[in-house]
């Protein structure tokens, strides 16, 4: 389990401004400067079976006047490309926080995606170069580990200025942004032009879809601390990352809300539909029992999803249930943050959900489906189960 330290707890927020530029190695670098420690943050990636040896370096530097730390991933070995499964395989087989395990892998999922749809081949088949190389990876699992010691604060973006001109890779000159970096941007707002050069890396990017959420509208916030880092880019403008740690929440999620009425479907079939729904994206799925025209019992097919999921989602409603029309609305909704984890008892171990409330307290509650199991393998009864996991998370130090 990573250690975290009290002192380093972050009970706010941090608003990521990437408007200066944003790379794996400066929110890394961003993320110590807010009080992760990097030798911690190093031994933790170590934990990864089959990284080449690595340190990490930070300094303090000046870019345009401003005092900014940097962070520099050293490799004394060359190191081996990578494809996406063996990535996500050394991150399963490592004894990473199950939380830092999940939060790396869905950014290495969303940079295969991408890659994979660039380049006409499956995610899995997606063969990374420079991701794929120590220090994207340090980069990459090493902010995940750096947000675990600060106490997995939510994220919130401003939206991105991606720059202009041409860049230099492995598969030779590409225009800017990279192909991979406005893929993965896809239903986050971008601002193309400005600066010549690469604003925003395809790591940064699919770093703050995995991490981060969208501030699309800027509320009043009281800003606590302001942090900057930087990365390899010296000549004006140079490239600086700006983190503000806030004392509020300054945001409320959107999502879209898909709705349509059916009176003329199989119920048996319902539960399918969800199933699928859920596949391709789905945040909420529910029925709910009305009655329709001429006095026929119907159902109310409602899906909330992110925005960008709203078409797949559609095809799914249209292909499976009798509907030949939806409606489509967007919603603001408040979350509290939330994530997985284990707690061991007398049964076994158990997973259970855990939220952070606005003052920092966290809430842990038994799954249901783990609780049945072990309630069936002890003999005993559910409700049993469901108290020892929840007094034994209570003990457990959060």
């Amino acid at each position: 389990m990573t250690a975290r330290s009290a002192s380093n707890k972050i009970s706010g927020f941090i608003i990521v401004d990437a408007s200066g530029g944003l790379s794996g190695d400066m929110l890394l670098a961003g993320l110590f400067a807010l009080g992760a420690d990097p030798r911690a943050v190093a031994r933790e990636v170590k934990r990864l079976p089959g990284l080449e040896p690595f340190s990490i370096v930070t300094e303090r530097v000046k870019r345009g006047g401003i005092a900014a730390l940097r962070a520099k991933v050293r490799c004394s070995k060359r190191a081996r490309e990578r494809d996406l499964l063996s990535i996500l395989k050394m991150i399963e087989a490592s004894r990473l926080e199950t939380r830092v395990k999940e939060l790396s892998q869905k950014t290495f999922r969303i940079l295969g995606d991408a890659e994979g749809k660039i380049h006409g081949v499956k995610p899995g088949k997606v063969h990374f170069h420079e991701v794929g190389a120590v220090d994207s990876i340090v980069d990459i699992v090493g902010g995940a580990v750096a947000l675990s010691m600060l106490g997995f604060p939510p994220l919130l973006h401003l939206p991105f200025r991606l720059g202009s001109g041409f860049i230099s890779v492995s598969h030779g000159r590409l225009p800017v942004p990279a192909p991979a970096t406005i893929e993965i941007l896809r239903g986050r707002t971008v601002r193309l032009g400005g600066e010549d050069g690469e604003v925003v890396t395809p790591t940064g990017a699919a770093l703050m879809k995995a991490l981060a959420e969208e501030l699309s509208e800027l509320h009043s916030f009281v800003p606590r601390r302001i942090v900057y880092a930087t990365g390899t880019r010296e000549e004006p403008p140079p490239g600086i990352l700006r983190l503000i740690e806030t004392e509020v929440q300054p945001f409320k999620r959107e999502v879209a809300v898909l709705r349509t009425t059916i009176d003329d479907m199989n119920p048996e079939l319902y539960g399918y539909v969800q199933e699928r729904l859920f596949e391709v994206g789905a945040l909420e799925v529910y029925l709910t029992q009305l009655i329709m025209k001429k006095g026929r019992p119907g159902t109310l097919l409602t899906v909330l999803c992110e925005p960008d999921a709203t078409d797949r989602l559609l095809d799914i409603i249209f292909r499976e249930t009798t509907t030949i029309g939806a409606r489509i609305g967007y919603e603001r909704r408040e979350e509290l943050e939330r994530w997985t984890g284990k707690v061991e008892t007398s049964f076994g171990a158990i997973q259970v959900k855990r939220a952070r409330l606005p003052d920092g307290t966290v809430k842990t509650t038994p799954e249901y489906e783990a609780c049945k199991g072990a309630a069936r393998s002890h003999g005993v009864s559910i409700g049993e189960v469901y108290e020892v996991a929840r007094r034994s998370a209570s003990k457990k130090k959060k």
